[in-house]
């Protein structure tokens, strides 16, 4: 299973793409990847928005898996 992250945030630019076994092993990927590479995106958000934008994303990713 796989995800390219030009998926997940179109427009990005990136063209890292996310392997695994399964949903759980592509999302963790995605979201360590994000995390290590985008960073940049969550500069000056309160902790509050930071966690709502990963909830989101963890939700938007995994509806993209269960596509699959």
């Amino acid at each position: 299973m796989q995800l390219q992250c030009s998926d997940v945030v179109p427009g990005l630019g990136c063209d890292y793409v996310a392997h695994g076994d399964d949903a759980a092993e592509v999302h963790a990927v995605m979201m360590a990847h994000g995390a290590e590479v985008h960073s940049a995106l969550m500069e000056g958000k309160t902790s509050e928005e930071m966690s709502r934008a990963k909830d989101e994303m963890d939700d938007h990713i995994l509806g993209l898996l269960s596509q699959d």
